[in-house]
């Protein structure tokens, strides 16, 4: 059997209040309210409330029947948004957590599901705006909500699976139709004979053409493939190729990866806005289909060309939205205006590490490769908060984006901040070396 996804998003049990009891089999969950994903932990009036009404640790609670079949595959738990601070409980046992509530996490759970029964899923979802992490921890300009708001899935996979692909592109001179592909692969494997194979397809108009297939050594290859006739990524004309990756094994198909890459270069001239990923009522909370409406309005009835996402990663139902449409994606990692202390530093370094594995090596464009670093920094521009900044700091974060996608120089950023400080109303100047 090949990877199989199964998303969780139906038949979650809420209360507003998290009890450990909560996570015993013996539970009488009766009393919780039922509800279905993307959720909101309060749902809020149109006026007239504050943040305090969202502000809570509240508790998710589902059954998972995990099939006899399973057993002896990868079972991954993965939890793709959960506002802010999330503990994670599988027949009473911790499995997981995670400190961030706008990037995704995954859970390895294939050692304590109970194949053949029914288990006990349950999300402790902390909502408080006083926590240690990013953004809290200052004042902040917009509402931040709670509850699980993105997806809820299962991985099944083989024991030998993809991990990790990282695709980037060389096209050389601008009028050269030919590109060279490069992805860089990881994968986890038992055993020997392992191959991978890929292929290349137009999304509009192509069927996938193959492109080559290389015997696996080790855990990690980096594969490099030409590719002729390519048709380059415009604003107007956003064009998209979907890489088949297939890990194969004595000729039986053991898992597959497709992910796209689009390719851009060309001077234009920004026009954006900025874009929050709250809803009246439901804050957060809200399907595939309304995140890309909001990339639609942004693009067809707003007429902009670029969307900043402030001041968080949002939901990849709309960056995906942004390829195919042609919108300019310049994303944040949670914070506004402030840096805290060692421990806030070290969150803030973990989420840039999940956004580079997240959001950068899956949307490639040319202004995410510049935008994805500046917008990293963007906390350091403020006059007033040079004294927090902390240069080992600062490091750290750089030193996480890889190599391959750090085409701007400290200088360079300081000209793309400088840039948008003439188009962008920003409160204080650009003095720092680094970008906004």
């Amino acid at each position: 059997m090949m990877s199989e996804r199964i998303y969780l998003n139906n038949d979650w049990k809420f209360a507003e209040q998290f009890e450990a009891s909560m996570t015993e089999a013996a539970y009488d969950d009766s009393v919780m309210q039922n509800v279905r994903l993307p959720h909101t932990c309060k749902e809020t009036p149109l006026h007239y409330f504050d943040e305090h009404c969202y502000q809570m640790v509240s508790g998710y609670r589902r059954v998972i029947e995990a099939e006899e079949a399973w057993k002896g595959k990868k079972i991954l738990l993965t939890i793709d948004g959960a506002a802010h601070d999330s503990e994670v409980f599988l027949n009473g046992d911790k499995v997981g957590e995670h400190h961030c509530g706008y990037t995704a996490f995954t859970m390895d759970i294939s050692g304590v599901l109970r194949y053949g029964e029914k288990n006990i899923l349950v999300v402790k979802v902390d909502s408080r705006e006083d926590l240690n992490i990013p953004p809290f921890g200052y004042v902040i300009d917009y509402m931040t909500y709670g509850g699980i708001y993105r997806d809820v899935y299962l991985d099944i996979k083989n024991k030998d699976y993809i991990e990790d692909i990282f695709i980037r592109t060389n096209i050389g001179q601008m009028d050269d139709q030919n590109a060279e592909l490069i992805s860089e692969v990881t994968v986890q494997r038992t055993q020997e004979g392992l191959f991978l194979k890929q292929s290349l397809k137009n999304k509009k108009t192509g069927e996938y053409q193959p492109l080559g297939e290389s015997e696996i050594s080790g855990t990690s290859m980096q594969l490099s493939y030409p590719v002729e006739n390519v048709i380059l990524w415009e604003l107007e004309h956003p064009e998209l190729y979907e890489v088949k990756t297939e890990l194969i094994c004595d000729g039986t198909l053991m898992d597959e990866r497709k992910d796209g890459f689009y390719l851009n270069g060309k001077k234009i001239k920004l026009r954006g806005l900025n874009r929050h990923q709250s809803y009246p009522y439901v804050g957060y909370a809200m399907p595939k289909s309304m995140q890309q409406l909001d990339a639609d309005i942004l693009k067809r009835e707003l007429g902009v060309n670029a969307v900043r996402t402030s001041h968080y990663p949002q939901s990849h139902y709309f960056i995906e939205r942004c390829d195919e449409i042609g919108l300019l994606v310049f994303t944040e990692i949670p914070g506004w205006q402030h840096i805290g202390d060692a421990a806030w530093k070290d969150q803030a370094v973990e989420n840039v590490r999940d956004m580079v594995k997240q959001y950068l090596i899956r949307h490639t464009d040319k202004l995410f490769d510049a935008a994805c670093v500046d917008a990293f920094f963007h906390i350091f521009s403020d006059n007033e908060f040079a004294a927090f900044r902390d240069d080992s700091f600062e490091t750290k974060l750089w030193e996480i984006v890889p190599r391959e996608k750090q085409t701007f120089d400290w200088e360079t950023c300081k000209n793309i901040a400088d840039f948008f400080a003439q188009i962008v109303d920003y409160k204080s100047s650009f003095t720092s070396r680094h970008s906004i």
